[in-house]
């Protein structure tokens, strides 16, 4: 991995009018994209937001794995998709197996951006740790960072992260851990969502 390093003091500020909170209030996460493409430049704005996540030991364990589309590695993962879905249907039927499957498979194949987040490992169990909720931490930065796009960012932790012999197909070190599988696209609808009101779970000490 590249050495080179960045203070934060030289990063440029994109320029937005969406607030943090908005951005907050305003993720969402939904399968339902436009087919409109994602320039490089975005996702490259998404990215630099996400390695500013917190990071205790600065040990900078993120590794993203962009599948191009169209490439024939996007391809591939889409076909391996597809055979493990139909693989792991439990619904016998053979015509829901492969509805299921050509579902799956079109979601990797129709995505207008996707990638891989990693998590690399440290010399203990404890930085370990540490590493893998830095690059949670991050995959959230990018979410954040699509709503200022006018995207979103689908984070799947499901089969599609879990394909036998992906990391081989990726090239990712055997010894990473998946964080997830990201979606990223312009949204044909926003879903709404729901909390518990913060002062159901919050304990003030005094």
């Amino acid at each position: 991995m590249s050495t080179d390093m960045i203070n934060s003091s030289e990063i440029s500020i994109p320029d937005t009018q969406t607030s943090v909170y908005e951005a907050i209030f305003g993720r969402r996460m939904t399968k339902e994209l436009t087919g409109v493409e994602v320039p490089r430049s975005v996702l490259e704005r998404m990215l630099e937001a996400a390695i500013w996540a917190p990071n205790h030991r600065l040990t900078n364990p993120w590794r993203f794995i962009v599948l191009a589309k169209d490439s024939p590695i996007r391809k591939q993962v889409a076909e391996l998709t597809w055979q493990t879905t139909y693989d792991n249907v439990a619904n016998p039927n053979p015509e829901q197996k492969k509805n299921s499957a050509d579902a799956s498979k079109s979601r990797v194949l129709d995505a207008p951006a996707m990638m891989y987040a990693y998590s690399a490992p440290g010399p203990d169990e404890e930085t370990t740790q540490e590493n893998y909720a830095s690059v949670c931490c991050a995959v959230h930065n990018m979410a954040l960072a699509a709503v200022a796009e006018g995207l979103v960012l689908d984070w799947s932790t499901g089969g599609i992260s879990k394909l036998p012999g992906l990391a081989k197909i990726l090239g990712a070190d055997e010894d990473w851990a998946m964080v997830g599988a990201l979606f990223i696209g312009e949204p044909v609808n926003l879903p709404t969502s729901r909390r518990d009101a913060a002062p159901s779970i919050v304990s003030w000490l005094s």
